[in-house]
């Protein structure tokens, strides 16, 4: 009986349909399987990237603003056992001379007056001389004690509101001179005591050298300036937010020509054709960049999007184009006239 049973199983098995492949199909991955994989793996892959991205681009700005605050303490230092005085702007080598300013490098030694005519090597000693906090952007030198002196003089991390805090000096007939200095409203401010809305005005923030031209995307490692202007320098714009639009010339008569029954166009092109002339416009939205209109020093966006500032109550904060083009947050005087944030003055 066990046999017999054992033999009908046998012929149960040989009979029944096997397919030889299907034991490998169970076993393996088909190739979509395997693409799904790879593809959830990209995925997984590039959020760590962005998150990672983010995390570092976070903490460099808690590290820029942490030298700012640095940097804005030793500004206060500098006034403090200088009779309240704001430190001075610029000054050149003849105005050094008259007004018997001196700078000294960490061995103490007498800093060239080609070198001291912007702030660093006069705001170092209070920052015990420490480098890095202005210049560890710069890869270019892998010892920071060898970066060259002109580079220290004009290329620090962050520029100073110098034209509207201790003024602009230069030399005329023979006198140091501060520009702005004479303008009726006398737009500069000389001491500390005399900044109103401390919490506002920037003394120190990310800035750079540009030439006219759109700026759109950050840049880390962009070359710092030594000082830096609000979008309107007394009464020249310099710069402002803007989303990419450019200086177009326009054809008075092709422009009416081609504004049809257009409600706006057709008064637009009327106003130029009243003229009878061609005509500059600048188109500018949002403020995703800036449009610089002069060559001159201006905010960077060195991290995130936003410039990093310290103001004259020693905090610190990243501001947007928008908000840095409020004159009252350069200029004292601003803040008693009418004009408030489109506050100009005589040049």
């Amino acid at each position: 009986m066990t046999h017999a049973i054992l033999d009908n199983h046998t012929r149960t098995l040989m009979k029944s349909p096997v397919n030889p492949s299907s034991r490998l199909t169970r076993a393996g991955f088909t190739i979509i399987e395997l693409l799904v994989v790879v593809a959830i793996i990209g995925i997984l892959l590039s959020l760590v990237s962005v998150g990672l991205s983010q995390a570092g681009q976070a903490a460099r700005q808690t590290a820029a603003l942490s030298n700012l605050k640095q940097v804005g303490t030793a500004w206060m230092q500098y006034a403090n056992q200088n009779d309240d005085r704001c430190m001075l702007g610029f000054v050149d080598e003849a105005a050094q001379a008259a007004l018997r300013i001196r700078a000294s490098d960490a061995a103490g030694d007498p800093v060239a007056p080609q070198f001291a005519t912007t702030y660093p090597f006069r705001l170092l000693p209070f920052l015990n001389n420490d480098r890095t906090l202005m210049y560890d952007y710069i890869d270019e030198y892998e010892d920071i004690s060898i970066i060259p002196p002109d580079v220290i003089a004009s290329n620090p991390c962050f520029g100073y509101n110098a034209y509207y805090l201790g003024g602009w000096w230069t030399t005329v007939g023979g006198l140091p001179t501060m520009t702005f200095g004479q303008s009726p409203q006398n737009p500069v401010t000389r001491s500390t005591s005399q900044i109103g809305r401390t919490t506002e005005m920037v003394v120190f923030c990310a800035s750079t050298p540009a030439e006219p031209g759109f700026v759109k995307s950050p840049n880390e490692f962009a070359v710092g300036s030594a000082w830096v202007v609000p979008h309107t320098l007394a009464q020249t714009p310099i710069w402002q937010a803007s989303d990419g639009g450019t200086f177009q010339t326009i054809d008075a008569t092709a422009a009416l020509a081609s504004a049809g029954d257009s409600g706006v166009g057709q008064v637009i092109a009327s106003l130029l054709a009243s003229n009878h002339a061609q005509h500059q416009v600048q188109l500018t939205q949002g403020g995703s960049g800036m449009d610089v209109l002069a060559a001159q020093s201006v905010p960077l966006r060195r991290i995130k999007n936003v410039v990093q500032t310290v103001r004259a109550d020693l905090s610190t904060t990243t501001q947007g184009l928008r908000d840095l083009m409020d004159q009252r947050r350069w200029i004292n005087a601003a803040n008693h006239s009418t004009a408030g944030a489109d506050y100009t003055h005589a040049p």
